[in-house]
């Protein structure tokens, strides 16, 4: 992927990307060496590049095959120093947590760590600590985390985010949703309710989502090649028209749309074929996700050319061509994984990065 300093230095100058964008690429793809006895972590780092803009990172350790190497202290690129770390925590499924500061607010409030459908996702490899939080015990939920988070109530919070993948029928993730709205409210927060899911797409089912608004849909689409290998039950059976017809009734009742898709699973080509159709029925930047292969047997799952950094940047490249006319720009701290982290087709990308 990379092979020293040198080379990324190299790569960032003959494609015209900051080195900062192409090393955080490659660390996502690779994972790192480490002593650390966890597979995954969740910590800071400050490249040594920009000091002054500390990141918020999660990575598969283990990968003695990687070039980086991460330790409690410094993360090495072939024996290089190119940043500092610090606040590493195991990747475990918490309840819930926060992301660009105290702005938006993500809940694992269905059982997260019980969902091991898709073969890229690291939840068999994370303890569970998310034991499903009653509906009554929402509000006092929320009631705490603010308290402990210095907050009189909830009324500053722009978004909740549902992120879970434990709803197998529409209408018990809609269930859900509403009891998460209710509790929203009894703690003064009338901001977004976000949901990251494929069980939502009929159109009753975007009636009621719109009926908890404001509302914002994030369809998990993640690949179009070998569905039925990747991904559980409930997203392989949707084909991509189905996926774009969903975030079109969606957002015809007004509702926010996006959906995530895993870089690294698909030839480009595919990719790009099938992504073309999501521009137009797309109205916040999509949550475009680095593969990270967590072990040997994951490494099976990438398309091939994959394993470069020459085809990550290729990638990159194409999905701003597609995406750069709409004006939606990605945001660091709402996708760690992101191909972007400090300029987007060229152009600088401001906002918080944790």
């Amino acid at each position: 992927m990379l092979e020293s300093v040198r080379h990324l230095d190299q790569v960032a100058r003959e494609w015209n990307v900051n080195p900062e964008d192409v090393l955080l690429i490659a660390l996502n793809a690779s994972g790192a060496r480490s002593p650390l006895t966890k597979p995954r972590m969740r910590f800071r780092l400050r490249l040594d590049s920009r000091p002054d803009t500390p990141l918020f990172l999660i990575l598969s350790l283990g990968r003695e095959d990687s070039p980086f190497e991460l330790d409690e202290y410094e993360l090495r690129l072939n024996g290089e120093k190119v940043g500092e770390v610090d606040g590493i925590e195991d990747d475990d499924a918490v309840l819930g947590y926060w992301r660009n500061g105290t702005k938006m607010l993500t809940l694992n409030s269905n059982a997260r760590s019980q969902c091991t459908g898709c073969v890229f996702c690291p939840n068999t490899l994370e303890d569970a600590s998310d034991p499903k939080i009653k509906a009554l015990d929402l509000p006092g939920y929320l009631g705490a985390l603010a308290t402990n988070s210095g907050m009189e109530d909830l009324s500053a919070v722009e978004t909740v985010t549902v992120c879970t993948g434990c709803f197998l029928y529409e209408h018990l993730a809609l269930d859900h949703l509403a009891e998460v709205r209710a509790a929203m409210g009894q703690n003064g927060c009338t901001g977004t309710l976000h949901f990251l899911s494929s069980v939502l797409s009929s159109n009753e089912g975007m009636d009621a989502a719109a009926g908890l608004g404001p509302f914002h849909l994030t369809l998990t689409a993640e690949c179009f090649t070998e569905r039925r290998q990747i991904l559980k039950e409930s997203k392989a059976k949707l084909t991509p028209a189905e996926m774009t017809a969903a975030l079109g009734r969606a957002k015809q009742r007004g509702i926010t749309t996006d959906f995530t898709y895993i870089v690294g699973l698909d030839p480009i080509e595919d990719a790009i074929e099938h992504l073309k159709d999501f521009v137009s029925v797309t109205t916040a930047f999509p949550r475009f996700q680095t593969y990270q292969a967590h072990n040997a047997f994951m490494d099976v799952y990438r398309t091939p050319g994959s394993d470069t950094i020459e085809w990550h940047l290729t990638m990159r490249r194409h999905l701003e061509e597609l995406f750069a006319p709409t004006g939606l720009r990605p945001q660091w701290w709402q996708n760690y994984r992101s191909p972007w982290c400090f300029t987007f087709a060229r152009e600088e990308l401001t906002g918080a990065k944790i």
